[in-house]
């Protein structure tokens, strides 16, 4: 009886073991289902239009408002502290290259450059005594030589320093003198600081094309040599990025100005008249997959496309490049030449 219950007993535990491990493996099974990626797929409508992936050639393009302006606007500091022996200009005078805008008294400096230029002088003396005397050691000459030399570069760097007090045009211009409430006029005997405003000058015919904008937008891209189409009205011609002028307006109006130049020596381009459009050709790309920008959808982050497999809707992921105007480039997900469905209505 007793050996009847016990062979009973290990049936029931047997059992009860097998059936939890099959719990288990169910669950396992289960679990792995979740991590394995299933696309969606679903029948096509008739309402969805079917386009082809391809093979090509796309360009990423900047916009922005043109309008004919001067960029070339500089701020004219002193390079030096000291006193101001005299100003030179007047608001709005018109000054050659180079043309003398202020000075700042030089007494200190003239009498440094005075001890020096004896010094050098003492040198010269020294060493040519010692070459029209024969019997002169040559390690005396050599030393002489050396001393005339380092009293020569003295003498040079104060002449370097002395052309600081005098504050000269860098280019022709117009200079502008404007001073704000908190800011005190420079005149005859004011003490300035080296960097110190002194006046704002602007190039004479310095009008350019240009493309005035904030750091803060995407244009860092933007280089020299870009192609670029300009449109004003009915007239359209194209161009190339010829400068880039940056303009500090403090923080946020810190900007740059794109010069444009037209390839039409005689353009049609007006300042006063219609708005004028840019754009820029910022990336080209050859023999690059492409899609209509409107066929990807993006879910959590995550781009795809709808591909047609045998009447069959299917999902794919795709990582894209660069957008254009209507088309968009694909790197990875499709190679050319699949079907892609572009719904009527696009949910994302």
């Amino acid at each position: 009886m007793k050996k009847t219950l016990l062979a009973f007993w290990l049936l029931t535990v047997l059992c009860f073991s097998l059936f939890c491990s099959g719990c288990e493996q169910q669950s396992k099974a289960a679990d792995v289902s979740k991590e394995i990626y299933t696309p969606e797929v679903s029948s096509e409508t008739d309402e969805d239009k079917v386009v082809e992936a391809k093979l090509g050639t796309i360009s990423e393009q900047y916009y922005h408002e043109a309008d004919y302006v001067n960029p070339y606007t500089e701020a004219i500091t002193f390079e030096t502290d000291g006193i101001v022996s005299s100003i030179d200009i007047e608001d709005g005078q018109k000054v050659k290259k180079g043309a003398v805008l202020a000075h700042l008294n030089t007494d200190e400096i003239d009498k440094r450059i005075e001890e020096q230029k004896l010094r050098l002088n003492s040198a010269k003396k020294t060493l040519s005594k010692l070459r029209k005397n024969k019997k002169a050691d040559k390690y005396e000459k050599k030393s002489a030589e050396y001393d005339v030399q380092i009293e020569q570069n003295a003498y040079d760097s104060l002449m370097s320093e002395y052309e600081k007090y005098t504050v000269r045009a860098p280019y022709k211009g117009e200079v502008s003198i404007q001073t704000s409430e908190e800011e005190t006029e420079i005149k005859k005997g004011s003490h300035v600081s080296a960097g110190q405003q002194l006046c704002n000058m602007q190039a004479a015919n310095g009008e350019k094309l240009c493309m005035m904008v904030y750091d803060d937008e995407k244009f860092s891209d933007v280089s020299f040599g870009m192609n670029c189409t300009l449109t004003q009205g009915d007239v359209t011609e194209t161009g190339k990025v010829t400068d880039i002028v940056f303009q500090a307006g403090g923080g946020d109006y810190d900007a740059y100005y794109y010069v444009i130049t037209p390839d039409k020596k005689n353009s049609k381009l007006v300042r006063y008249g219609d708005t004028i459009n840019a754009s820029i050709d910022v990336y080209t790309k050859e023999d690059v997959v492409t899609v209509p920008t409107d066929a990807i959808k993006t879910v959590d982050g995550n781009n795809y496309v709808d591909v047609l497999v045998d009447g069959m809707k299917i999902q794919t992921d795709v990582e894209i490049g660069i957008e254009g105007d209507t088309e968009t480039e694909i790197i990875s997900g499709l190679s050319g030449g699949e079907q892609i469905i572009i719904p009527n209505e696009i949910d994302n």
